[in-house]
């Protein structure tokens, strides 16, 4: 049996949490996350009643966080991936609906309006509905954020006046892309959630680090001249990034 998780209890909210011990630390650090919720690394030294003694000090500030994520991503954040939560696809919210099918050929993932259908195995649903929903909507992500991000480095490489090396989309937690010194690209195959405006901004971005491998002025105004208001788009990604994951 998979033992509970500690809880912060505010009024009549029960939020969970994981701790984490760690030698480095000094003293409590709480994170609040959209895709892992609650999370807390604290020095080896503090006992479990001293974590919750804390914890319960800072309950207004992480039921703050948690409330202004959910607002941002539209639904209840972390996700529990069940009917009526929303995800984010080029930049719109759609409510996921689940169902079972041991006919999946190609699609599974359909959009539907403001629908998104998904479709996973009955064997797989019934071993961990959380798991299956996720990896099938991940798998979905990636098919999706290969076809569109590739389409939109091809559109302004050449304007841009760089050669390509390796472009590759995998998972990337604190970046949503990145350029080595060899010339190859990263992307975060979470772009795909954004609008097509944010996913050029950081295609641009990255492409003007093939000409200028830092974020010097001359760095800016290549971004700048590619896209006179970039920094809008940039402003839009600090603000709905924290959400465009699960």
């Amino acid at each position: 049996m998979v033992p509970a998780l500690p809880q912060l209890v505010f009024d009549d909210r029960v939020i969970e949490y994981t701790i984490k011990y760690s030698n480095l630390a000094s003293s409590l650090k709480i994170v609040v996350d959209a895709k892992d919720g609650v999370q807390v690394t604290a020095p080896l030294q503090y006992n479990a009643s001293t974590i919750s003694s804390i914890m319960q000090d800072k309950s207004t500030w992480v039921l703050e966080k948690l409330d202004y994520l959910s607002v941002l991503a539209g639904c209840t954040v972390p996700r529990l991936f069940v009917d009526g939560e929303q995800f984010f696809f080029l930049g719109n919210r759609f409510t996921i609906k689940v169902n079972t099918s041991d006919k999946i050929v190609n699609n599974a993932v359909i959009i539907n309006g403001q629908q998104m259908l998904v479709k996973v195995p009955p064997a797989a649903y019934q071993d961990d509905r959380a798991v299956a929903v996720r990896n099938t909507l991940v798998k979905w992500y990636k098919k999706q954020a290969g076809f569109i991000i590739k389409d939109r480095i091809y559109l302004y490489a050449d304007s841009i006046g760089v050669e390509l090396a390796k472009i590759r989309i995998k998972e990337q937690k604190h970046r949503w892309g990145s350029c080595s010194g060899k010339g190859n690209l990263n992307f975060n195959w979470h772009l795909v959630m954004a609008p097509i405006s944010i996913i050029d901004y950081v295609i641009v971005h990255e492409l003007c680090h093939l000409k200028r491998l830092d974020h010097s002025p001359v760095f800016w105004s290549l971004v700048e001249a590619v896209l006179p208001d970039y920094q809008i788009r940039r402003k839009w990604l600090k603000q709905y990034g924290p959400v465009l994951t699960f």
